[in-house]
């Protein structure tokens, strides 16, 4: 690599982070250096392999585990904390820094991720519009990396920044500011949420259509996928969900007993059945001392109380202790065994029952010894004393879609995932007390804001509901 051009890159980039390169993605500081900016075109590296550079940094992050994007254990832990799957209440250490009270005591630190989320953004941005040589071995894998990782990002942003998909207020849910290129003078408007969600789509897409299977970028074509159905999901177009989330599933079958539980463990890597994740190769201090803040912290008996088998699941005994302290590995991955819940889900919102029990059955039967499929007749009936009452539609839960719910609630325990669903099936209003005071998770809190700073800024960008402007 040529360092002289590669460290005149990144001196160019830093000197516009002063005067904040999030200017591309409509989020906007000034600096008195803001002309110099103007010259970065001029700086720009030369050949693939310094592009490829650009990109080592964010791959770096993401296996130390110390990757706040895509998700660290202190993110993990933070999400798990804002939902209802461990007690609050009960809380044993005031000093368990990792785990907040609820969202609201993070509300400051979380209007900056969004900031942090487009900081990203713009190194890809940068790779894709300017990359000399796209039609080359490496540069396909950079391309096809770049549009995954995007698009990634930009889910993230979508799912914590953007109002939960409604098809009743779908014409006024505002979706992020889309930014697809370097442009140090934009301040681009919010999109609507379909929008958003269509801009997503479309660089998954383009990744998968490239098909590249090297893991050596991460981002391969099934990371990409993972995310599709994951975006199809979260829009509520439900076959496109489905048929996505099917061919992973075909490619990383369910695992049962040692090996489900020896995919858990791994606390270095991806294994068994994961289809992305996280890794820690390093910082063994920050990530231990998650782990151990998360014991500080009761998991919630409502969740235990899922645990109808109790010991007959592998689940019940692996993911706390007898004391309802967490055993369970803080790390976000994606494993085929969401793609299962995603397929029973959709099927379900499309009426069709028989195949919503299919996959049901088919990840309890892994999970559970001597299992007897649930039927129609056999669902236990809807808890109304449960914290969910209407799904991802607004519809009443029947007990077929609790039953689903339920079942994701179990195994994606510790995976930062009980918050998002909170979210996206109505975002429930729940308060948990603590030393005294009462801290209410009211609705809007589940949509993070955009900072006071960025809107006065760039005035097209239109604060969430709930915030003031």
């Amino acid at each position: 690599m040529n360092t002289h051009i590669y460290n005149n890159m990144r001196k160019t980039v830093s000197r516009a982070a002063c005067c904040c390169l999030l200017l591309v993605s409509g989020l906007l500081v000034s600096c008195s250096d803001y002309l110099e900016t103007k010259t970065f075109g001029k700086k720009l590296p030369k050949s693939n392999d310094d592009y490829e550079q650009l990109l080592a940094n964010q791959l770096r992050n993401l296996e130390n585990n110390n990757d706040t994007y895509f998700g660290s254990c202190q993110l993990v832990s933070q999400w798990e904390s804002y939902s209802d799957n461990t007690n609050a209440s009960l809380k044993s250490a005031a000093q368990a820094t990792y785990l907040p009270d609820y969202v609201g005591a993070n509300i400051g630190a979380t209007q900056y991720r969004i900031q942090n989320l487009y900081g990203r953004i713009k190194d890809h941005n940068i790779i894709l519009g300017n990359l000399p040589e796209p039609d080359t071995e490496k540069g396909r894998l950079l391309t096809a990396t770049c549009h995954a990782m995007r698009g990634a990002l930009y889910f993230y942003a979508m799912r914590e920044c953007c109002e939960a998909y409604d098809p009743s207020r779908i014409s006024e849910i505002l979706g992020l500011p889309i930014v697809d290129e370097f442009n140090i003078e934009g301040q681009p408007a919010r999109s609507s949420l379909q929008q958003t969600i269509d801009f997503i789509v479309g660089d998954l897409q383009q990744a998968i259509d490239m098909n590249v299977e090297d893991d050596k970028y991460v981002f391969n074509v099934d990371v990409a996928r993972a995310f599709l159905a994951r975006t199809y999901f979260w829009g509520q177009q439900w076959q496109n969900a489905i048929d996505q989330a099917k061919v992973l599933l075909d490619k990383f079958p369910l695992l049962s007993g040692d090996d489900y539980l020896n995919m858990l463990k791994d606390q270095t890597g991806k294994s068994g059945n994961t289809i992305f994740r996280t890794y820690r190769t390093g910082a063994a201090t920050y990530y231990n001392n998650a782990l151990t803040h998360s014991k500080k912290r009761p998991v919630d008996v409502k969740l235990v109380n899922l645990f109808a088998e109790k010991g007959r699941d592998i689940r019940y005994t692996f993911s706390f202790n007898k004391n309802l302290q967490n055993q369970k590995p803080l790390v976000l991955r994606i494993r085929s065994a969401e793609m299962c819940l995603i397929i029973a889900e959709s099927y379900a919102h499309l009426g069709n029952n028989a195949e919503a029990l299919k996959y049901l059955n088919m990840l309890r039967e892994h999970r559970i010894s001597n299992y007897e499929p649930l039927t129609e007749a056999t669902l236990p009936a809807v808890d109304r004393s449960a914290l969910i009452q209407q799904d991802a539609t607004g519809q009443p839960l029947t007990p077929l879609m609790q039953a689903i719910l339920n079942e994701r609630r179990k195994e994606l325990y510790m995976e930062g995932d009980r918050w998002f669903e909170l979210k996206r099936n109505g975002g429930p209003e729940f308060w948990v007390g603590y030393n005294g005071v009462k801290y209410v998770t009211e609705h809007y809190l589940y949509t993070y804001p955009f900072s006071i700073r960025d809107i006065r800024i760039n005035p097209a960008i239109r604060q969430n509901p709930g915030y003031p402007d």
